[in-house]
């Protein structure tokens, strides 16, 4: 955990209630990482939270065990969930234990807090704040395991990264409310799930994808240690000239770190000729994806008033080393050309235009040998 992250977590938490760090181990990462913790100080500004919730959320981290107190963490199912203890219900009855697979804690209900982050948005605009959502979780989570077995046993550098910086996941049911992270719950990853699409490599997808925002939200903490600008506040359009860019500078570099991540990870597995089948259709899909999602703007940017030597640095090394990676999968772009699609691909569809059939084929000729 990233030091500067975990001393003003501290320092948040001893202002609001000093007792509560005498109850706590000073040195557990684990505890001031914790997303709700993340999600009740960003709270604050919103007023919506007495500070005994905050009591409420660490309490499963205090060193020695203290009677249960749930007032303020009912969710809208009216289920409790106290981190590092489990989901209760009014009565304060144990309902479901705390679930973790490969190291990633499976979040089974969201804490009232985590609800506002869960809205329908489309191309820089917000096109429902209340959404409808359950959790969906069971039916998905022996796929979401494969997935992280697979980051775990191919990509072990990345997969220790993933674990540092992501801590828990949400599944869900409403593919409107599109896969995010955010630094306000900082650790939390959010998926929704369909019946057809939430594969062993959508999984994969997207735990490369959300788990590297989560990662580059600690690398880039200090935000003027990367950013001789406002970053967050700065639009891309004011500086670039191109309307269509509704993104900040900050988010339009997120996207290059990660569409950089999941074309590092998706060489590893095509190099080591790991996927098969449909997995190894859906992966030359997702890595031909990454095609219009390079280069879509920071590098109209100058760079040397937007980005300190350490930033600028950091930029050129991500894009240096995606294009030659695109570079090496280049027959790709023409063959599986996805420039139009909308905002993340789909399996189910992507294989009405790109079928099995003719992949199969030529793959048995040893086309799509790198």
């Amino acid at each position: 955990m990233n030091n500067m992250l975990k001393n003003t977590i501290q320092i948040l938490l001893y202002k609001e209630n000093s007792s509560l760090l005498e109850r706590l181990i000073l040195e557990n990462d684990r505890t001031f990482s914790e997303p709700l913790l993340f999600a009740y100080f960003n709270s604050k500004k919103h007023n919506s939270f007495p500070k005994e919730t905050l009591e409420e959320i660490v309490q499963g981290y205090f060193v020695e065990r203290e009677p249960l107190k749930i007032k303020f963490s009912y969710n809208k199912n009216g289920i409790a969930y106290i981190p590092n203890k489990g989901y209760y219900n009014r009565d304060n009855e144990l309902l479901e234990p705390i679930l973790e697979v490969e190291g990633l804690e499976v979040v089974k209900e969201l804490h009232p807090l985590m609800h506002r982050y869960l809205f329908e948005y489309y191309k820089g605009h917000i096109t429902n704040p209340t959404p409808s959502y359950e959790t969906n979780w069971k039916m998905h989570i022996d796929t979401l395991e494969k997935a992280l077995i697979l980051l775990k046993k191919h990509m072990p550098d990345y997969f220790k990264e993933f674990l540092a910086a992501n801590k828990k996941i949400f599944i869900h049911d409403n593919p409107k409310i599109l896969n995010f992270t955010s630094i306000e719950t900082l650790g939390m990853l959010y998926f929704y799930t369909t019946q057809n699409s939430s594969t062993v490599m959508y999984f994969v997808e997207e735990l490369i994808h959300q788990g590297a925002h989560n990662i580059l939200y600690h690398i880039t903490f200090d935000k003027k240690e990367f950013f001789k600008i406002d970053a967050p506040n700065t639009m891309m359009r004011d500086l670039t000239k191109k309307d269509w860019d509704y993104r900040d500078v900050y988010g339009a570099f997120h996207g290059v770190y990660t569409v950089f991540k999941r074309l590092e990870c998706y060489d590893i597995l095509l190099q080591q000729n790991i996927l098969k089948g449909k997995d190894k259709h859906e992966l030359l899909g997702r890595l031909s994806d990454q095609f219009h999602r390079f280069r879509t703007g920071v590098e109209l940017l100058n760079l040397d008033e937007v980005f300190t030597e350490k930033g600028k640095a950091l930029y050129l090394k991500l894009d240096k080393k995606g294009t030659e990676i695109m570079s090496k999968y280049s027959k790709l772009k023409n063959e599986f050309d996805l420039s139009k699609s909308e905002l993340d691909l789909r399996y189910e569809q992507f294989c009405k235009y790109k079928t099995y059939e003719n992949f199969l084929q030529k793959d048995q000729q040893g086309y799509y040998n790198f």
